[in-house]
């Protein structure tokens, strides 16, 4: 009788502890997010298709932001799971720009890794790699704009 009441109650537990598991979705769980955007250069050209990805330093809170330049060379940053925008804080940059063998940039689009597609990556691990890059920036709660202009040979 005791081993069966025990079992009962071990059984009640696990099924309470499980109906506490998954309820909010992702989108809630995310800190707010401010407006970010902004320009990339090269050389002093603006670049197109170059992916800008905000990752968050120390004790900012949140995932990574990303977004895509367009032929003006402009992003708006979205988390990856979220909300427009980034939350304040402090963060690494990392731009990567992917080039065909003919010199022409990959669309962005997620359909397939540049590296399938015969490119490789443009520009300098200073700019381009989530351990080396030595951009940063410092998002307010007002959001802002982010430009950056790049130099590479």
């Amino acid at each position: 009788m005791y081993y069966r009441l025990s079992l009962y109650s071990l059984l009640l537990v696990f099924t309470a502890g499980l109906t506490g598991c998954g309820g909010t979705t992702v989108a809630e769980s995310l800190p707010d997010t401010a407006p970010v955007s902004g320009v990339v250069t090269l050389n002093g050209n603006p670049i197109m298709s170059a992916t800008v990805t905000f990752v968050p330093m120390g004790t900012t809170k949140g995932i990574e932001c990303v977004g895509v330049t367009d032929e003006s060379g402009k992003y708006t940053l979205q988390q990856i799971r979220g909300a427009a925008g980034a939350p304040p804080g402090e963060y690494r940059v990392v731009i990567n720009y992917f080039l065909k063998a003919d010199g022409t940039p990959i669309k962005i689009d997620g359909s397939e890794p540049p590296a399938n597609l015969g490119a490789d990556e443009a520009l300098p691990p200073m700019y381009s790699s989530f351990t080396d890059s030595k951009l940063t920036a410092k998002v307010t709660e007002a959001g802002g704009e982010f430009p950056f202009e790049l130099k590479a040979k």
